[in-house]
């Protein structure tokens, strides 16, 4: 059997749907109000802090994919412990049931913000200095710090993986949602935060899941392992707002708040090395552009 926290979230909904074909799964998530993306599975509706109150559920448990966390960095820079309460003592309690329940394989899901404004890139795994510039890349870093210590004394195996920008089917929030928020309320004015030059990696949610299954299944190496997942090129905000523009037809006059970042927290950019990820054969099948395109459709039927 396999567990997936925050499994009604954007990503867990998709790989609970992908799991589900081949394997016997459960969900657990807080948040009540995406019911209907997880309607089919089995689910408990819990905070993951209160997760070993449900321990017999997961008898039969072999592998916990670890979804579940405040992602939203905006916020948790007006509430400080947000992300050390959800975050990192979350993760803690699922390190503790997999501890006491000899539970052995973790797949963690972590993000591209622990390495702060780093000094190279694209960035690899192994860059020499790691600082985050937000409570959410600080409560991850802090996450995987812990999950290596379980692995190194309890015999866990763990995959964590560095998430670039995923977005996609049954997103809720993010650049692309905000556009298109927006321009459904005044399609003739867009807001774009900061100058919009920042440039990042998107990546389709159906790579992201297809990676978070297959390279744990193909490197049983280490008792740890971290891999970056993103994309083979990245995109600026300007060029975003073209492309939800163009797809929704309408033509806006773009202003902009100023500064080479959206919000405190945020980076400038974000280009991340997917050569480990790649050398087990694992590559992105939707390119940015396409990723974003894919998404602003789906998301003409939801907004």
């Amino acid at each position: 059997m396999k567990l997936v926290t925050g499994a009604s979230g954007f990503i867990g909904s998709n790989l609970m749907e992908e799991l589900s074909k081949k394997h016997e799964i459960i969900g657990l998530d807080i948040d009540i109000s995406r019911k209907e993306f997880v309607k089919q599975h089995s689910m408990l509706w819990t905070d993951v802090n209160m997760i070993e109150q449900f321990s017999k559920a997961f008898k039969d448990l072999d592998t916990i994919y670890h979804l579940a966390a405040s992602a939203d960095i905006r916020k948790s820079y007006e509430f400080p412990q947000m992300d050390l309460k959800n975050n990192v003592l979350g993760t803690n309690a699922v390190l503790e049931l997999m501890r006491k329940n000899d539970i052995k394989n973790l797949v963690f899901s972590s993000t591209s913000s622990v390495y702060g404004i780093p000094e190279v890139q694209p960035t690899p795994e192994n860059v020499p200095s790691i600082r985050p510039i937000s409570m959410y890349g600080a409560s991850k870093l802090a996450n995987e710090a812990f999950v290596s210590a379980y692995c190194d004394l309890y015999g866990i195996k763990a995959w964590v993986f560095r998430f670039a920008n995923v977005v996609g089917r049954n997103m809720h929030r993010g650049v692309i949602f905000d556009f298109m928020s927006k321009l459904k309320q005044n399609q003739y004015e867009l807001e774009i935060l900061g100058n919009g030059k920042q440039e990042k990696s998107f990546f389709d949610v159906s790579d992201c899941v297809r990676g978070l299954i297959d390279i744990p299944a193909k490197d049983n190496n280490k008792s740890m392992n971290v891999y970056n997942l993103g994309n083979t090129g990245t995109i600026t905000v300007k060029e975003i707002a073209d492309v939800v523009c163009e797809e929704l037809g309408v033509s806006p006059e773009y202003t902009y708040t100023g500064g080479d970042r959206g919000w405190k927290g945020d980076t400038p950019s974000t280009i991340l090395s997917i050569n480990k990820a790649k050398k087990t054969g694992w590559l992105p099948r939707y390119s940015c552009k396409e990723s974003i395109i894919r998404t602003v459709r789906y998301l003409k039927d939801v907004i």
